[in-house]
């Protein structure tokens, strides 16, 4: 069994990540994130989680507020 990452819509363009725009499919990063989300969550108060471009949840990856991303179903691509 393939573990596969999930899949959101971001809600607004990203601050960190040029690429990653409104309406872009991003996914949760599976690799190590080194404690960025966290660190972005204690800083501004709003739950962050770390995300990428790549469909199999590889690097690089960014942080994005829980508040801009749209669950969608995994069978979803880009």
């Amino acid at each position: 069994m393939d573990l596969k990452p999930e899949a959101f819509r971001l809600m607004r363009d990203s601050d960190l990540c040029s690429e990653a725009r409104a309406g872009t499919t991003v996914y949760s990063c599976l690799l190590g994130t080194y404690g960025l989300a966290a660190q972005d969550t204690r800083m501004t108060g709003r739950r962050h989680r770390c995300v990428t471009l790549d469909p199999e949840g590889g690097y690089p990856f960014f942080t994005v507020p829980d508040a801009d991303l749209l669950p969608l179903e995994r069978d979803h691509e880009r």
